[in-house]
Formats: C-alpha cells, structure tokens, sequence
C-alpha cells in the first residue's frame, strides 16, 4: 500500500476472510504509529470501534480519524491483538508505541524489541500480522524525501532473520511509505528488493 493507513482495513478484512479475532502483531517501522486521533472525542472513538468493513472504510478515506501514524491504536481498541511487537527506530520525542490506558482497556501487552534477534525470537500465541514499512531501511527520518538507506546487504540480512516469521505469518502487509523511504527512486527500489523477496517465500 502507498499510505499505511490502509493496513488497518485489510487486517480487518483478513477477520472476515480467515475467520480469526484475534492475532498478534509485528510491527517493523522506522516510526512508532502509535498515534489515536480520536482520543479525545469519546463518540468518534465508539463509531470507530464499532464500525462493519465498509463504515470502516469510509472513516479511513477521510484522513481525518486515522491517518498514516495512527492505524494500529484502532485494531487494539477493536480488540484485535494479544500482544503487539515493535521493532522501530524512531527516537525522537514522539510517543512511543501504544499508551498503556488503550492497552489496558483491550487487554493487550506490548514489547519493544531492541534489536532484530529479540524480533525473531518471538513466540506468537495467535496467528501472526507481520507488518513491514519500507522507511524503516531509511535512516533520515526528518527530511522528507531525505534518503540515507541501508545497505542491500543490511536488508536482505534483516529479512533473512525475520523469514520464519515471515513464512508463517497469516497475513504480511507492507506500506511503501512515500515521502518518508527515501527518494521516490529509493522506494521503488527498496519495493523491487524486498516485495518479490517475501511473495516468493510466502508463495512457496
């Protein structure tokens, strides 16, 4: 997908498709996303929570309730994961992750993984959402379009690390994340090493 937005939508989808409520989630991002737009407005935040797949996606093509960094707090309050695995390398003075007072009130966990073995070491408990954003092979993350990526080697190491999950994962959704992987060059190249890569594994 171009706006990562749209993972929320087809994670729920996958509800419908799989016949599953509940999963576990990795998510593998230069950048938290752990931002809920509407927090603060009680009667938007239940219409969100309570919306079928089609409301659901009226709400997101608005931009307004959930938006690129603010897709996977609705999935926790819809009570859709046991425990969320963050592997990001956002270090600025952004919230980090989930507030603990959404977590609590779904009666989810989450672990902030600090390295790529800790990520690959997980045991997931329900079927597995791996969620991969391009940007997080781009170390220039207050530029936009600014471009500093990792090495081909680097990537295809971190994805190696990350196959099994990869394999065994009930759904992978991949945001390319324009604006924030780099150069619009740089994204399609990342998109043309990594895409064929986890189809092929997912494939066979």
């Amino acid at each position: 997908m171009d706006n990562h937005k749209w993972a929320l939508w087809v994670w729920e989808r996958q509800v419908q498709i799989a016949g599953i409520a509940k999963f576990t989630l990795v998510h593998a991002d230069h950048h938290w996303d752990g931002g809920y737009d509407a927090y603060y407005d009680q009667e938007k935040s239940s219409e969100i929570v309570a919306a079928d797949l089609e409301q659901l996606r009226a709400i997101i093509d608005e931009e307004e309730w959930i938006r690129y960094d603010s897709f996977i707090a609705p999935a926790v309050l819809r009570g859709r994961f046991d425990c969320l695995h963050f592997f990001c390398k956002q270090d600025d003075d952004f919230d980090v992750a989930i507030g603990h007072d959404l977590l609590d009130s779904a009666g989810a966990t989450q672990v902030l993984h600090p390295s790529t073995d800790s990520l690959a070491a997980i045991t997931p408990e329900h079927p597995l959402i791996f969620d991969l954003c391009l940007d997080l092979f781009n170390r220039e993350s207050k530029m936009e379009y600014g471009s500093d990526l990792w090495a081909d080697a680097e990537i295809n190491e971190f994805l190696l690390a990350m196959r099994p999950l990869i394999e065994s994962a009930n759904l992978v959704t991949i945001s390319l994340s324009f604006g924030c992987s780099g150069s619009e060059p740089d994204t399609r190249h990342l998109a043309q090493l990594v895409v064929p890569q986890i189809a092929a594994w997912r494939g066979s």
